[in-house]
């Protein structure tokens, strides 16, 4: 009998220690080295919210820091640099979204002994960028609107979840930021070289 427990405690000792130990992801952030500056020819940069955060369900950009519109308008504010002697830049942010929504799952038998996805996030920004160049008489006026998903599956921490969000925020951005760098290099006289 004292064998037998013995024989129980150790190998309860050993499954214990076996078990895998989860680091908590590393919930990443808007990096302004992540994106090279462009020297714009305006005097000044305006930032405008237009997007108003609906707070009903499925938004849910009110519950999340830093939330998508406060991403993209730290990224104006770094990455738009006013370079010129005259001339205005307005950025409109027309949406920055963040919908979230339960994923149905399959009543079979087999799907309730797997780790299905549970959640996707969506995340969406849309803006228009205005530049009024008075002196050369030029006008510019250009859209941006990039769009991204992801699923995150039934076994996700919170800090898995809450990374999987923040990872989507950014790769919204970069593909925002991608589109509009285009437009600018293809509108002339608005970039400094």
């Amino acid at each position: 009998m004292r064998l037998t427990i013995f024989i129980l405690s150790f190998l309860l000792l050993f499954s214990a220690c076996s078990q895998k130990i989860y680091n908590t992801p590393d919930v990443p952030g808007f990096q302004t080295s992540d994106y090279e500056p462009l020297a714009i020819n305006a005097r000044k940069l305006v930032i405008i919210q237009n997007w108003k955060m609906p707070a009903v369900e499925p938004f849910k950009e009110h519950l999340i820091q830093p939330n998508s519109a406060s991403v993209l308008s730290e990224w104006a504010s770094n990455t738009l640099q006013p370079a010129g002697s005259s001339g205005e830049l307005t950025l409109d942010i027309r949406k920055a979204s963040i919908i979230i929504t339960d994923i149905q799952q399959a009543d079979s038998l087999a799907n309730q002994f797997k780790d299905n996805q549970q959640k996707r996030i969506e995340v969406e920004m849309a803006g228009q960028l205005m530049w009024i160049q008075p002196v050369t008489s030029q006008t510019g006026f250009l859209d941006a609107r990039s769009i991204s998903s992801t699923t995150v599956a039934e076994s996700s921490t919170t800090a898995e979840f809450d990374a999987a969000v923040q990872e989507t925020i950014l790769a919204v951005l970069a593909g925002f930021d991608r589109k509009l760098r285009e437009e600018i290099e293809n509108l002339n006289g608005m970039l400094l070289r």
